[in-house]
């Protein structure tokens, strides 16, 4: 998922904390069952249903306008994969919306919206998703690589002169175990972690996690003569 999100703006009634929209010109049925899906949090697949058809069924307006779709084994589950996608807004004054839905029973999901705020108060894209390790503790983290491009002054041949800087920021989201109805909970992990400001790429954040270090062996005892 590491193309830019530039999409119209969407305004969702009815949905309290929801920071994106429903353009009118999606029909009220359309409207009505995405609004229905977040507020109840949960999603039932048809067995066998692709996970596109899945996506546009139970949420028809936010999937079809994001067109990005990562599947991965995040948090182990005995039911499959979890499922994420990006909404960005045209003008990104509310920021991108990170859709999770993960399954917790045989064809059934649980649907959470994590906020993928502009981190320096301009349109933020999502460069890249992917996972790693970040505390070495064994569970993977997600890692969404923003990027933000601001309008700044610098000195060219002695004057002045206005252009745009491309700015990078990675936000992680850890595990945070199951709520009390059962339903699997994730959050931002805000640690500052100031070595992975300003890398642009997946591959570049990746090289600049800490390396854990392999134990040192002790060298064998020399037997005694």
């Amino acid at each position: 998922m590491c193309r830019r999100l530039l999409l119209a703006s969407f305004f969702l009634l009815g949905i309290p904390g929801s920071s994106f929209f429903l353009p009118a010109a999606f029909s009220q049925t359309a409207q009505q069952l995405e609004a229905q899906t977040i507020q109840q949090g949960i999603a039932h697949r048809q067995p066998g249903e692709a996970d596109t058809t899945f996506l546009k069924r139970v949420l028809p307006v936010s999937f079809p306008a994001s067109g990005d779709l990562v599947a991965y084994a995040w948090r182990p589950s005995a039911f499959g994969k979890q499922l994420f996608f990006v909404l960005g807004s045209g003008d990104n004054e509310y920021g991108n919306d990170l859709f999770i839905l993960d399954p917790i029973e045989a064809n059934t999901y649980a649907v959470q919206i994590l906020p993928l705020e502009p981190f320096m108060g301009d349109k933020t894209y999502l460069a890249s998703l992917f996972f790693a390790d970040v505390d070495e503790d064994g569970q993977k983290e997600l890692l969404t690589l923003l990027e933000c491009s601001l309008r700044e002054e610098f000195k060219m041949d002695g004057q002045w002169r206005i252009g745009r800087k491309t700015h990078y920021q990675t936000m992680i989201f850890k595990y945070a175990g199951l709520s009390s109805t059962g339903r699997p909970q994730y959050e931002e992990d805000t640690t500052p972690r100031p070595y992975l400001d300003e890398l642009a790429t997946a591959a570049e954040v990746r090289e600049n996690l800490p390396k854990r270090k392999a134990p040192q062996r002790k060298p064998a005892a020399r037997a005694s003569k």
